[in-house]
């Protein structure tokens, strides 16, 4: 059994009386209880040593996260922002079958570059949150040239042969590699459904 010094913590031989190293007096030195609190000191310090390890890795992994999501964005368009002017509809009939026409104007602002390969999708989602229908434009040059002149514009319109109560119109545009850079909810007034064009 190994007896460990008190003062200095160095290790000795069993039948060690003075400390090789400190030269403390070892005599009275309870070699086991000496042991076990070595032991216990030597565990404890690992402990030290595994959780610093286990900071800096996620200290590591939370840098690379960062610079992998943290710049994903297009940088041209985070900021983009949308000025809704008019969510509206209006009616018709053609040969006996009723249409449904639903609307959002408006204009996107902060617009940088030409945003060739970006989508839009405009979703119209009613009372319920059931998906009405979709809208899709896969360029939008139009749109963008016209925003960046500050010019209202439709931006996004369906059609359909029967009555939704459209409750809003989910907006996003999503850059050429699929990845979302703008998401916002516009609110649709059924009160603007102009329904005079029912009328026979």
């Amino acid at each position: 059994m190994t007896k460990y010094c008190p003062e200095c913590g160095a290790e000795n031989e069993d039948i060690a009386v003075f400390c090789a190293k400190c030269g403390h007096n070892l005599k009275d030195v309870d070699q086991r209880m000496k042991s076990d609190k070595h032991a216990k000191n030597k565990t404890n310090f690992l402990n030290l040593k595994t959780l610093a390890a286990i900071v800096i890795i996620v200290a590591i992994v939370g840098i690379m996260v960062f610079s992998l999501t943290g710049n994903s964005g297009n940088e041209d368009s985070k900021n983009v922002t949308l000025i809704k002017e008019n969510a509206y509809g209006f009616t018709f009939v053609n040969d006996g079958v009723p249409y449904y026409n639903y609307y959002l104007d408006g204009v996107f602002t902060n617009l940088e570059g030409d945003f060739q390969g970006y989508d839009m999708n405009a979703r119209f989602i009613d009372e319920n949150g059931s998906l009405v229908k979709e809208y899709h434009d896969d360029y939008m040059k139009y749109i963008f040239s016209d925003s960046k002149k500050s010019q209202t514009n439709t931006l996004a319109s369906i059609q359909t042969n029967e009555l939704y109560n459209v409750s809003y119109i989910q907006v996003q545009i999503l850059d050429p590699n699929g990845d979302l850079v703008f998401n916002e909810s516009v609110d649709f007034d059924m009160a603007k459904m102009d329904l005079s064009g029912l009328e026979e």
